[in-house]
């Protein structure tokens, strides 16, 4: 959570509607798995200067159909919003080679 230092009353509206939503799907199936060990889907999505100290954040996810396998996010201090594209891209990119060197090893 990004917001657990000075939570307001939209943030505990928002809690609540969480807490809702677990209650109404807590006998719910999760299905994880994959479609095709062959494609291998990746986005990663960057914002510029969002936060009160103007950090900007990016985060990634890695998914072969069915369910995610990876993910991440990280905070970051850029000068440009391009330039918070790129780091975000080029951050987690490299991810994906090593799961593409293991999934080989692997068979």
């Amino acid at each position: 959570m990004t917001r657990v230092h000075e939570p307001n009353k939209d943030d505990w509206h928002k809690l609540m509607r969480l807490m809702s939503f677990f209650k109404c799907t807590l006998n719910d199936k999760r299905i994880v798995g994959a479609d095709c060990l062959h494609r291998m889907l990746t986005m990663v999505d960057s914002a510029h200067a969002v936060h009160k100290d103007m950090r900007g954040h990016t985060g990634g996810l890695m998914t072969f159909g069915t369910g995610v396998v990876d993910t991440t996010k990280q905070k970051m201090n850029t000068r440009s919003s391009t330039e918070t594209e790129h780091v975000g891209t080029s951050e987690y990119l490299p991810k994906n080679i090593y799961f593409v060197m293991l999934m080989k090893e692997l068979g």
